[in-house]
């Protein structure tokens, strides 16, 4: 794991020495999960561009926008984790070379988490007269996924740019959840409960600083 983001800073080292325009910002939406995204891109052609972001959660108990409170016999579900996102976008209006102000994109991730679950679980005990107890459980793991993104991004300035878009995530983990699936919070990909029939949205609303070359 520590191999893999030494391997991914020392690209993006090489990236940003190598004259492609870089820019920096932090997605905001994440916060809503106490989580912290830093969303950085690498452009050469104004048509396409490399992606690269990394984040943490700090214990959330978030279960999505929508709270369908299904009784799962857990609670106190708490989340933290470290992700990673590495992928890249297509600009379709831009292709030509010549960059928009205002213009869609289309990109993919694959997204590399770690998580790190505890909760209390109910239990029957016949030893204390069929009373119910609960018992502090873990849970904890690395999973890689892909995701895909979709949105707008807005020129503001020379130095500043606005990223804003949705992020639907495909995570493939294995059945080691807290209670039931579509409650567990995923670092990097939110909660299956922010849309019950499609699963693992994310919002995206960066204010990106463009630096100069």
């Amino acid at each position: 794991m520590k191999l893999f983001f030494l391997s991914m800073f020392l690209l993006t080292s090489a990236i940003s020495h190598a004259q492609w325009k870089t820019s920096v910002g932090i997605n905001i939406p994440p916060f809503i999960a106490r989580s912290a995204e830093i969303s950085s891109e690498f452009r050469r052609h104004s048509g396409y561009s490399l992606d690269l972001n990394f984040g943490h959660t700090f214990k959330t108990g978030h279960t999505g926008l929508v709270n369908y409170k299904v009784y799962d016999g857990i609670s106190q579900r708490r989340t933290s984790g470290t992700f990673l996102k590495a992928g890249a976008r297509l600009y379709p209006a831009s292709i030509s070379g010549k960059q928009k102000k205002n213009q869609l994109f289309i990109g993919a991730f694959l997204v590399l988490s770690q998580y790190r679950q505890t909760a209390l679980q109910q239990e029957l005990s016949a030893d204390s007269g069929f009373l119910e107890t609960y018992m502090p459980v873990l849970k904890k793991g690395t999973v890689l996924f892909p995701a895909a993104i979709i949105g707008f991004q807005h020129t503001i300035s020379r130095l500043l740019v606005l990223d804003w878009g949705v992020q639907k995530s495909f995570v493939i983990r294995e059945n080691n959840y807290l209670g039931r699936r579509e409650r567990n919070y995923q670092p990097g990909a939110g909660s299956a409960q922010s849309d019950p029939f499609i699963g693992y949205f994310q919002g995206i609303v960066a204010l990106k600083y463009r630096f100069a070359n």
